[in-house]
């Protein structure tokens, strides 16, 4: 093996599992799309989107075992660090995006055996999230060296993926044949809301303290801030999943969270797309006043922003009201711009380093 090559995987940024989320996103908010405004030319968008994520995580998490296989050392070492630890659970947060994308987008587009590959994949990206989650705080709460400017954006992808976690279950939840099983993935879908929540709202508090009384975020993390608006969006999508799959085992529920759900949606949208907005001012400031230099990190720009337009539509479809469906459809026009930049980005990032070893070897 090349020399390169062994340094890649030796190196290799968890942070490109956020280009399976992003592109996971794009399919889930084109199916909502579709059913909303029967925009029936985007089903094969989502259908290519969904493969080309299916192998594309394959590739990452090969390369991710490879790592953690023969440099286990560097991984743990990788945990331990305060700014880069909360970025390893993109890997569990990727690897349930798949779970996801097969369980919502198999049924309406006959993708082949999409409830065993839901089931199998959401099954393997819960238990490295248990794992990576309970190590990622642990670490940072026995850090001794620690101290309020290492907090960044990345902390909060561990309750992210919690929440992920969560929706992924909760879809199985609902094609599940044995109601035993069905019912204890139920409950088990409840411990990672709650753990997904909890951390959340510690962690958030903790990252606007830093940014409003202490140094701001350093231009290299500031795209990790856009991960602040997924939560809402998530525990948007979430609730009317728990009406719908507690209503299963507990009828005289049903009604109660829906109507909860009813009246958290809009709240919990609203304060996503406020977020949005800031963080574009801010992306507006950083990007004239600081400069941001590109780097992987610019795929945090793809999925908060799918996830605000996934909330809306999901909303729009469980209401009818097509207010919340226009919102997520300007919101996912300014998605597709934002992914044709960072991918454009990518591959010039990439051609330039080819082109740069190539100098090097004819030197």
């Amino acid at each position: 093996m090349k020399k390169q090559n062994i340094d890649f995987i030796k190196n290799f940024n968890p942070v490109w599992f956020a280009t399976v989320l992003g592109f996971g996103g794009i399919a889930l908010a084109s199916v909502l799309i579709t059913q909303i405004f029967d925009a029936a030319w985007l089903k094969p968008l989502a259908v290519i989107l969904v493969y080309f994520n299916f192998f594309l995580l394959l590739y990452l998490f090969a390369l991710w075992m490879i790592r953690a296989t023969f440099y286990f050392e560097g991984l743990i070492t990788d945990l331990k660090h305060p700014v880069i630890a909360g970025f390893y659970s993109l890997m569990p947060a990727a690897v349930i995006m798949i779970s996801i994308n097969f369980s919502k987008l198999g049924l309406p587009l006959s993708l082949w055996q999409y409830q065993t590959i839901a089931v199998v994949f959401w099954v393997i990206g819960s238990v490295f999230e248990l794992i990576l989650l309970t190590l990622t705080i642990y670490y940072l709460i026995i850090n001794e060296k620690m101290n309020v400017n290492f907090m960044n954006g990345g902390w909060l992808v561990p309750p992210v993926a919690a929440l992920l976690t969560t929706i992924g279950g909760l879809n199985i939840v609902l094609f599940v044949s044995s109601v035993p099983i069905a019912s204890s993935l139920l409950w088990i879908n409840y411990f990672f809301f709650g753990a997904g929540v909890f951390i959340f709202m510690l962690l958030a508090f903790s990252i606007f303290t830093k940014i409003f009384f202490a140094e701001k975020l350093d231009a290299k993390v500031f795209p990790s801030l856009w991960i602040m608006m997924v939560p809402f969006s998530l525990i948007a999508l979430c609730l009317p999943l728990f009406a719908e799959a507690t209503g299963l085992f507990l009828p005289d529920f049903k009604n109660i969270l829906a109507g909860i759900n009813v009246f958290l949606n809009p709240i919990l949208i609203g304060i996503g797309i406020w977020l949005l907005m800031l963080l574009l001012l801010l992306s507006f400031y950083y990007f004239r006043q600081i400069k941001v230099p590109f780097g992987a990190g610019w795929w945090a720009f793809i999925f908060p922003t799918a996830s605000v337009s996934i909330a809306s539509l999901n909303y729009g479809v469980y209401t009818r009201q097509l207010f919340f469906g226009y919102i997520g459809v300007v919101i996912y026009v300014l998605l597709l711009g934002l992914t044709v930049v960072v991918i454009a980005k990518t591959l010039k990032s990439f051609t330039t380093k080819n082109e740069r070893k190539a100098e090097t070897v004819q030197c």
